[in-house]
């Protein structure tokens, strides 16, 4: 982009706020629908719409802007919808028979897996010998488990929920190398 372009979609970063709590239904509990996600492909979409803007066009820009940031929110909405596979409940019936859940038809030893105890114990302990951003990305992901949203987890700290996403990446990284070398 060039200076022009910046400053033409920095003076409409309203449009993008206006367009996600106006048109788009948010949901934090699935990726990609959250007001974090659609705010920044709102964003791509209105410094996209900043480079293809044409004054010619006969259109003001706002409303030239704001056509294209829906749109690409739209498109993104439906890319998300493709590629995630739906959630099967345990707990819920079965198409077929209805009075049998999915939880009862599978063998007694099938969760062999670790129980949330465990998980937060060794989470914490991993922790203990990690500091600085792996650290806190540690405490995050003990909240995540626990069921806060990035959102929630980054007003606790003060900080942008973006902040929250690199301190867990950088966490995770962390974990799968030292688990690696162990």
């Amino acid at each position: 982009m060039n200076r022009q372009e910046r400053e033409l979609a920095e003076r409409h970063l309203y449009l993008v706020r206006d367009t996600v709590l106006g048109t788009m239904s948010l949901n934090e509990s699935i990726q990609g629908f959250g007001y974090d996600d659609l705010y920044q492909t709102g964003c791509e979409a209105l410094c996209h719409a900043a480079q293809k803007y044409r004054p010619e066009g006969g259109a003001s820009f706002p409303t030239f802007a704001s056509i294209v940031i829906k749109n690409w929110l739209i498109s993104h909405c439906r890319k998300v919808i493709r590629t995630q596979k739906p959630l099967e409940y345990m707990d819920a019936p079965q198409p077929s028979c209805p009075e049998w859940t999915f939880a009862d038809t599978l063998p007694d030893d099938t969760f062999h897996g670790i129980s949330d105890a465990d998980t937060f114990l060794l989470l914490s302990q991993a922790g203990e010998h990690c500091s600085g951003t792996t650290r806190k990305g540690i405490e995050a992901l003990v909240l995540k488990c626990q069921g806060h949203t990035g959102v929630e987890i980054a007003a606790r700290y003060g900080v942008a929920p973006n902040h929250v996403a690199a301190w867990i990446s950088k966490a995770t990284k962390t974990l799968r190398e030292e688990r690696l070398t162990a």
